[in-house]
């Protein structure tokens, strides 16, 4: 097997600075061969020493990323991030090595909780919104009652009101732990007219709704004393409209806050997706790279002192210029930048929902929520839909296509930091889009726990949570955004003992949480992969359908007895060879 990814042996330092030397090694059976360097815009060919199991070769991290393929001389072949090529790749498919600072080590395949605070459990009812308190695009707001369902009604989404707040996330942190989570993702928590709260008017509190800045200095106390982190969504394209900046810049075309949004000449300005209530920020003015990112009191900055440990940024590719994404990767740049002059821990990750590579490349953030590479492709084989409700027709050896090129064409410290999901509040839910088929719900987890990367499961997943919509009516925000139900009988227990043996398998298994990845085979109805890591590896293989495999003496990782030969599976097998 010719391998390499980021791993001790391959890459040494795993995390080297710019100018710092790095050995480079290649695991493989031959005995001579090339590192194929671009440097400068040019390329270089530097030969590799010989050592025992494999090739290396020393030499400074000239850039980053340093861009680089490796040529076998007795096997005249080039072997570059995507797999053996006879003729020299396209750069973009070399592999792409970071300088410092690359992803926190506690972020390295960290399980990711991802919660929707007003809907996953209410803490103090004394906190609660209640109906009509206060008018959002032009209608009162609804309190309802914790099981009543979503409304899908045109306008209603954000107008519903469960009264979910951080009490209640400090309430359920036992069960959150036994669980096995170690980081929370919280959708925003900062005051807002709206239950989702994208549209906050002050960026320096905590929601009153969600116990204000009290309950958030708790909730942080309470789970770094856990050991337990916590990752704040950071709404930097866009403000609420209700804002006082805001307001002052439609009051006064010539105040200092005006020149912070893009206005047209019709009277008309930037927004998110066109939407009103949401003006878009517009960083070619210094005054709102002072005041959102790079000041003292910038909330990039203010949160990450107050106990944050870091930013999933929303929209993370719009953040731009003039109602544009012009000078994103260097805004990117000095969010990530700030977040660590104040915590060189944090970690800073993006909604990136398409193409996550030329933004990842130009060392920017330390991830993004793996949707492209990730999420969409295996829901749409399993579903036969795709997010937006067309079916779809992906066969197994696509699965694998789109996997392979998304995760090869990462730079290598980013692989594991990826942030992979099968649920979000933005798409609808992974077993309502199933259409409840739990063996095929088991076995979305099953590559979501065992696929390079950090796993996000969305609150409610664990237990079998859907949707109150019929499935012919497609719908992901709202009705994917439903509260969690805390009565136990309501729960599926066959899924919740099945997260668990998955988040024990990831936590405890190096070559799962750590591990670089190669194909095995992919077949009609089912594939399988190597997770490698040191001197072990994991075989994993999905099947829809049952199959019949071959396999060496092996320990079989979901009930751990030893086995050889012939076995019959289906859904998710997990064997580590002996």
């Amino acid at each position: 097997m010719n391998y390499h990814d980021w791993e001790p042996f391959c890459v040494d330092p795993l995390r080297p600075a710019l100018g710092e030397e790095v050995t480079l090694r290649l695991k493989t059976r031959a005995r001579a061969g090339f590192l194929i360097l671009l440097r400068y815009g040019e390329v270089e060919r530097h030969p590799m020493q010989p050592i025992e199991g494999g090739l290396e070769i020393r030499l400074p991290l000239y850039e980053s990323p340093l861009r680089y393929c490796f040529y076998l001389s007795a096997e005249k072949t080039y072997l570059a991030a995507h797999g053996p090529q006879a003729t020299l790749p396209r750069y973009d498919r070399f592999f792409h090595l970071l300088a410092q600072p690359t992803p926190p080590e506690w972020a390295i395949g960290a399980v990711f909780y991802q919660i929707f605070p007003d809907r996953f459990y209410n803490g103090n009812p004394a906190n609660d919104p209640q109906s009509g308190a206060w008018v959002y695009m032009g209608r009162p707001i609804v309190k309802k009652a914790w099981d009543e369902p979503l409304s899908n009604a045109p306008g209603d989404g954000p107008l519903q009101h469960y009264g979910g707040d951080l009490e209640g996330i400090l309430h359920k942190l036992d069960y959150l732990q036994t669980l096995g989570i170690e980081v929370l993702y919280l959708t925003p928590i900062l005051p807002a007219p709206s239950n989702h709260r994208y549209d906050a008017s002050d960026y320096h509190n905590v929601d009153p709704h969600l116990g204000g800045n009290p309950a958030f200095a708790r909730l942080v106390e309470a789970l770094h004393q856990r050991g337990m982190r916590l990752v704040l969504d950071g709404v930097f394209n866009h403000i609420g409209h209700t804002h006082p900046d805001f307001q002052k810049a439609l009051q006064d075309p010539t105040s200092p806050e005006a020149g912070q949004f893009t206005f047209y000449a019709d009277g008309s300005y930037a927004a998110f997706y066109g939407v009103k209530s949401l003006p878009k920020l517009d960083y070619s003015n210094p005054l709102t790279v002072e005041r959102w990112i790079d000041g003292y009191h910038a909330p990039v900055r203010h949160w990450i002192r107050q106990g944050a440990d870091g930013w999933r940024l929303d929209v993370a590719h719009q953040i731009g210029e003039g109602g544009t994404d012009r000078r994103n990767l260097e805004i990117l740049r000095l969010i990530k930048h700030n977040s660590l002059e104040e915590n060189p821990e944090a970690l800073v990750f993006g909604e990136l929902f398409f193409d996550t590579v030329p933004t990842l490349r130009a060392h920017t953030l330390d991830g993004a929520m793996h949707y492209a590479g990730f999420a969409n492709p295996v829901m749409e084989w399993l579903s036969g839909r795709n997010i937006y409700g067309w079916e779809v027709s992906v066969s197994t050896q696509a699965l694998w296509e789109t996997l392979w090129d998304h995760y090869t064409a990462l730079p290598l410290q980013l692989r594991q930091s990826m942030y992979t999901l099968i649920s979000s509040h933005d798409i609808p839910r992974a077993l309502w889009r199933l259409q409840g088929d739990v063996s095929k719900f088991k076995l979305a987890l099953g590559l979501l726990y065992t696929f390079p990367g950090a796993p996000g499961l969305y609150y409610g997943d664990e237990i079998g949570l859907e949707q109150a919509n019929p499935y012919h009516e497609w719908n992901g925000d709202p009705m994917c955004r439903g509260t969690f139900p805390w009565d136990e009988t309501r729960w599926n227990r066959e899924i919740l003992r099945w997260t668990q043996a998955l988040i024990r398998l990831k936590k405890t298994v190096p070559a799962l949480r750590r591990g670089g990845l190669q194909p095995l085979r992919v077949e009609d109805h089912w594939l399988a992969f190597r997770r490698h890591y040191q001197n072990q590896e994991v075989w994993v293989y999905a099947a829809l359908e049952p199959i019949e495999v071959s396999l060496p003496p092996c320990v079989n990782l979901l009930n751990g007895k030893t086995l050889e030969g012939p076995v019959r599976l289906e859904g998710l097998g997990l064997f580590s060879p002996l």
